[in-house]
């Protein structure tokens, strides 16, 4: 999150009123930084971000008076994954509010709902993921003219909260996906699996060799990408490749 501090860059009142209020952000998510794992500048930047921008729901934008993903009307349309020990793991089923919100992050340039929706997969299953003992956490790359045109990838920046919640290594860059390979969309499984082969490569064999990995994705749908994923990972020695995505579905029509 950016945060514009121009209108208190003028005159000694507004600097005392910033210096008042970065000491008054400090003290209070000092505790919050300890106990959720997280380092200091993620808190300042969450409670800073309270009080300059409204806080809205992701999927209706609907304001809401505490800072969460969702309004409680269109929180009730996520139906939760139930499924331990499952691989993926997954927060909840694809559909709802919690599609859109994913839609907006993938395709309406929000990347601010990264975060929240990385910590829902923290909470989901940290207990799972403690026990697998992950070392390196990996996100899933998009092409790089993806990547240009979209501004970010969007598995990264779910990713990022969740290695620093695991002490894990984040390897951003270990995987690499070439251009040129048609949207997934559109696709059935076979044709997922035959589209993907070759797809992706280890760019930074020595962060995963030997190790433990947790591959990150924003949404599962016939686990053909995450496959290829595993794969490649396993290909340059990788001890053991797990993985973990924020919604799932088993429906060969929806994205990913």
């Amino acid at each position: 999150m950016t945060c514009n501090f121009e209108v208190c860059s003028k005159g000694g009142h507004h600097r005392r009123h910033l210096e008042h209020l970065y000491d008054k952000t400090k003290q209070q998510v000092n505790v919050v930084a300890e106990a959720s794992h997280v380092n200091l500048l993620d808190s300042l930047q969450t409670y800073v971000g309270d009080i300059v921008s409204p806080k809205k729901c992701a999927a209706c934008d609907i304001s809401l008076r505490n800072r969460s993903l969702l309004c409680p009307t269109c929180a009730s349309t996520v139906i939760r994954w139930n499924g331990s020990n499952d691989d993926p793991l997954a927060f909840a089923h694809y559909g709802g509010a919690l599609a859109t919100a994913l839609l907006r992050l993938k395709y309406a340039k929000r990347p601010d709902l990264a975060h929240p929706l990385g910590c829902l997969l923290i909470d989901s299953t940290i207990r799972d993921l403690i026990k697998w003992e992950i070392e390196v956490v990996v996100p899933v790359p998009v092409p790089y003219s993806r990547l240009v045109d979209r501004g970010y990838n969007q598995a990264a920046l779910i990713a990022r909260p969740i290695a620093r919640a695991l002490s894990a290594r984040f390897a951003p860059r270990a995987l690499h996906r070439v251009d040129g390979s048609p949207k997934q969309a559109s696709l059935n499984r076979q044709q997922r699996l035959a589209n993907l082969r070759g797809a992706f490569s280890v760019r930074q064999p020595n962060a995963v060799r030997g190790r433990k990995v947790l591959v990150i994705d924003d949404v599962s749908t016939t686990g053909a990408t995450l496959s290829a994923c595993r794969a490649a990972l396993c290909a340059v020695g990788a001890m053991e490749v797990r993985s973990a995505v924020v919604a799932r579905t088993e429906s060969p029509d929806m994205s990913h």
